[in-house]
C-alpha cells in the first residue's frame, strides 16, 4: 500500500483549527454513505482512512504520561508493543510521545501531545490524536473502525472530532467533464447538495452536505460534511477518488 503521511502532522493541525473555530455535532458513522458515492463515481473503495483527536482533561502531562496513553491507545487499537515504534519529542512549544506501526495493509499512528504557550499566559492544553490508513479489505471493517477508534477517544475525552476519508481509483485518465459528471453522480447517491467547487489542472474537488450524515462544520453560514476530490497520476495512468466526511483529512 502506498502511504501518504509527509503532511500528517500539518494536516492535524489544519483540522485542530477548523474543528475548534466551526460549529460541530457529535460524529455518526458515514461509511456507508461514502461507500455509496464512490460506487456512483465507477471506482471501488480500495483504502480507507480515519483521523480523530480529543482535547485531554489535563494538558499538565509528563513525558511519561504522555507514552502511557500513547501505548494504551496502540494496545486498544489491537497493536502490540513489539509492532510499534514509540518515540518522543521535547521543544519551548509542546512535548509530545508518537507511537507508529506499519504493516502492508494497516498504517497507525497515535500522538499524545501537551502544547505550551507561555508567552501569552496561556495554560497547557493536551491532545490525543489517533490516525489509521488501512486496505479496505470489506466493507463492514471501515464501520468497525470507525466505531472502535469513537470509543477509543471517548475513554480520554469528550467530544471527539472523527474524520474518514476513502480512497479509490479509476484506470487512465478521464476528461474533465467526465470528472464532473462522477462527482454529481457521487452528489446525487447520498443527496448531497453542492456547496463550493474546486477546478484545477488534473484536479477537481467538491464541497457540500448530505442529510445522510449525521455530523457537519458550519463555514461561512452554510453546512458542509462531504467533500470529494478527484486527480489523475500521470506516473501510475490512474485517476484517484477520495472522499472525506466532513473533510479530507489527508494528502490527495
Amino acid at each position: 500500500m502506498n502511504f501518504r503521511f509527509k503532511l500528517f502532522i500539518a494536516i492535524i493541525f489544519i483540522v485542530m483549527i477548523t474543528f475548534a473555530t466551526q460549529k460541530t455535532v457529535p460524529a455518526a458513522g458515514s461509511g456507508q454513505p461514502l461507500s455509496a458515492a464512490m460506487e456512483a463515481t465507477g471506482a471501488k473503495v480500495e483504502e480507507f482512512s480515519i483521523n480523530a483527536w480529543v482535547k485531554l482533561p489535563s494538558g499538565v502531562l509528563n513525558d511519561e504520561q504522555l507514552q502511557d496513553i500513547a501505548r494504551q491507545v496502540m494496545s486498544q487499537l489491537g497493536v502490540e508493543e513489539h509492532n510499534y515504534q514509540l518515540t518522543c519529542r521535547q521543544n519551548n512549544k509542546d512535548n509530545l510521545a508518537q507511537a507508529e506501526s506499519i504493516r502492508p495493509t494497516f498504517h497507525a499512528v497515535v500522538i499524545a501531545e501537551t502544547i505550551l504557550d507561555s508567552s501569552h499566559g496561556v495554560e497547557p492544553e493536551g491532545y490525543l490524536v489517533v490516525n489509521i490508513e488501512a486496505k479496505a479489505l470489506e466493507k463492514l471493517s471501515i464501520s468497525h473502525m470507525q466505531k472502535k477508534i469513537t470509543a477509543i477517544t471517548e475513554k480520554f475525552g469528550p467530544s471527539p472530532q472523527i474524520s474518514t476519508c476513502l480512497i479509490g481509483w479509476l484506470d487512465g485518465k478521464l476528461m474533465s467533464g467526465e470528472w464532473h459528471n462522477s462527482l454529481n453522480n457521487a452528489f446525487f447517491a447520498i443527496d448531497a447538495i453542492i456547496v463550493d467547487k474546486l477546478t484545477a489542472e488534473q484536479f477537481v474537488s467538491y464541497t457540500g452536505f448530505s442529510s445522510e450524515i449525521g455530523s457537519w462544520l458550519q463555514v461561512g453560514g452554510k453546512k458542509i460534511n462531504v467533500n470529494m476530490a478527484m486527480r489523475y497520476n500521470q506516473y501510475e495512468n490512474r485517476t484517484y477518488v477520495t472522499i472525506g466526511s466532513p473533510i479530507i483529512t489527508r494528502e490527495y
